[in-house]
């Protein structure tokens, strides 16, 4: 539940201007136009006070759908929302409000300041009680998400345990399809406990999920991607590059997932500092032996050691090649040479003479 407050000019009436009547409020919805309208009249009030769930309860919504209109007036620029020390002020921006004219004089153009402002405070955590869940959950949607989730669990849910789950909805402000998607996500992983669960709606949340695809690309990531990327020693979540990579490796080497992790790991242990390309060496040349299954690495593993010990046992001596011929060493080497009778010969010359 969040807190408003308002500071402003005391009134009997609620002005509201031409331009919001004319332009924005035909095509808005028409409960967001209720919101507006209440929250504006709240605004111009001397010391009043007003918390969303009072609006709601008011207004004949849920919570989550209040703050959904303020959010989409922002949107439409006629509120500012921004976030002071914990708090969310929101101020409604000139245009959304006329100008009172003074005593006949002429009103001085519409400043880019807010006429109006509400501050809304945010609670870490909000608790719900049993009358603000019991008028919360005759919304037909938020009747099936409670049954369903007490379905998945299987166990009657506890009133607290209703408080965190529509939590999710209300503070986190995810999707209700995409709660669904969640809790059975974690059931199937073995995780039924609601705080476990509020975690991963938190974590949801940070990383702006707002559609049940969103979720399922973002579990694939955190099921398949991330596990291969921290084998090989990459703590880091996985980018839209990694996951084009790791991809394209499986399926140009034709490895299947055990393989992948396999090469993940000799990568981590292998290298220096773990790559793609490191890692594509080892797949390369898996693929070039015709392995592609874990059973096969192992016979191939086995043949190598094997080699490896048969070659330390008897160490192969070096073998020294002849002498290769070439046009400077190919001639025929005389071993009859009489060096005696050479210098015999040669002594007949006096220097400087050519032979």
């Amino acid at each position: 539940m969040h807190t408003v407050t308002f500071s402003s000019a005391s009134s009997h009436y609620t002005l509201v201007s031409n331009d919001f009547l004319l332009h924005h409020m035909p095509q808005a919805n028409g409960a967001y136009v209720k919101v507006y309208l209440f929250f504006l009249c709240h605004s111009q009030q001397p010391e009043s006070s007003l918390s969303t769930a009072e609006a709601a309860k008011s207004l004949h919504m849920i919570e989550s759908d209040v703050l959904e209109a303020l959010y989409y007036w922002e949107k439409e620029g006629l509120l500012q929302i921004r976030e002071i020390d914990g708090s969310m002020e929101l101020h409604f921006l000139s245009g959304s409000v006329p100008p009172t004219p003074d005593d006949g004089m002429k009103e001085p153009a519409p400043s880019p300041q807010n006429t109006a402002a509400k501050v809304i405070r945010v609670e870490q955590k909000p608790t719900y009680s049993p009358d603000e869940l019991s008028i919360y959950g005759r919304d037909p949607q938020i009747q099936h998400l409670f049954s369903s989730a007490a379905a998945s669990l299987g166990q009657i849910l506890s009133q607290p345990n209703l408080s965190t789950l529509y939590s999710f909805y209300d503070y986190y402000r995810l999707p209700l399809d995409v709660i669904e998607f969640l809790i059975h996500y974690c059931v199937r992983n073995g995780h039924r406990d609601l705080r476990y669960m509020e975690r991963v709606a938190q974590d949801w949340a940070d990383h702006d999920i707002h559609s049940a695809q969103q979720a399922q690309d973002y579990v694939q990531r955190l099921d398949v991607y991330r596990p291969l990327l921290k084998t090989m020693g990459i703590h880091r979540y996985p980018t839209d590059e990694d996951c084009r990579t790791l991809d394209r490796l499986q399926q140009q080497y034709q490895m299947p997932t055990e393989m992948m992790m396999e090469a993940c790991r000799r990568t981590q242990k292998r290298a220096k500092t773990p790559s793609f390309r490191y890692l594509e060496g080892i797949l390369a040349d898996w693929h070039k032996q015709g392995v592609h299954t874990m059973a096969a690495l192992g016979q191939a593993d086995t043949l190598y050691e094997q080699k490896a010990a048969s070659d330390r046992e008897h160490p192969s001596q070096r073998s020294v090649n002849p002498r290769s011929k070439n046009k400077f060493l190919n001639y025929t080497q005389r071993n009859d040479i009489d060096y005696d009778q050479l210098e015999k010969e040669l002594a007949q010359f006096p220097y400087g003479d050519s032979l």
